[in-house]
């Protein structure tokens, strides 16, 4: 069971900002859609999301078409750039925002939502800020609370754009370390945009480099170091951090060592 994109194309205007893309997102994977600034990969995001509607092609999730369905019925967490976080409400309420505002039918009583955000706050590190709001966090901080509202309403798939582009290098860095190993532990299907390689390499289980609107190369972050297929992949991970690959490499074969595996 997977996430499919297949044969998805947009136009604005006569601008096209996708052209034919298809891609499998396995379940329990994160992908990170890497490319240029303009090359299509936030809108992709969005389409997967249903706040963009494709021109033609088809988007499934686990073997359900929801094409054509809203955001709301599609059960997907979203975290943004800049976190979007209520600003008169605490660190609780806004994790709690998003089961509270749920119809009354399925809605969780009192003690259940209680429950479910501290366990996601204590989840993202943050048990002594529950009583804070917006402005008393620093910025890793704040997008940590949001990475908790997005799971606290369970999604099928997260869906991060540019999660880390409004911080420093150094929290960024951190971050990304922390989102993996998060993701280690949730294992939620998950899509995350970024234009930054170095982060896409670090916190991916595969890539997809987008180029003026069509994929360019999918593979492991080993894979498409090591075989480019194309110049502009080439040119495009030139300066990526060498260093990290070997690691994930190492980490890579000790895993699929005989008589190894975590």
């Amino acid at each position: 069971m997977n996430v499919e994109v297949t044969n998805v194309s947009k136009k604005f205007g006569n601008f096209v900002a996708l052209d034919n893309i298809s891609i499998n997102i396995p379940k329990g994977d994160i992908i990170a859609l890497l490319g240029p600034s303009g090359c299509g990969k936030t809108t992709l995001l969005r389409i997967i999301a249903g706040l963009e509607t494709p021109d033609s092609g088809v988007i499934k999730f686990f073997g359900e078409d929801l094409t054509n369905k809203q955001v709301k019925d599609r059960k997907v967490g979203f975290v943004f750039q800049h976190y979007a976080l209520f600003r008169h409400m605490n660190v609780f309420e806004n994790v709690a925002f998003g089961l509270r505002v749920r119809p009354r039918k399925i809605r969780p009583d009192k003690k259940t939502i209680h429950e479910n955000v501290m366990r996601l706050i204590s989840l993202v590190q943050l048990e002594g800020f529950v009583n804070r709001f917006p402005s008393e966090l620093s910025g890793g901080q704040r997008q940590r609370v949001a990475l908790a509202r997005a799971l606290a309403v369970e999604p099928t798939v997260l869906l991060l754009d540019e999660p880390f582009g409004a911080l420093d290098a150094k929290v960024r860095k951190e971050l990304r370390s922390w989102l993996r190993r998060l993701h280690d532990e949730i294992h939620v299907t998950s899509v995350f945009v970024t234009h930054d390689q170095d982060e896409a390499l670090e916190v991916s289980d595969s890539i997809v480099i987008v180029n003026k609107g069509k994929i360019e190369q999918i593979g492991s972050p080993i894979e498409v170091c090591d075989n480019p297929v194309n110049p502009f992949v080439a040119d495009f991970l030139s300066d990526v951090n060498r260093p990290l690959i070997k690691q994930k490499k190492h980490l890579f074969e000790t895993i699929n060592a005989p008589g190894q595996g975590i």
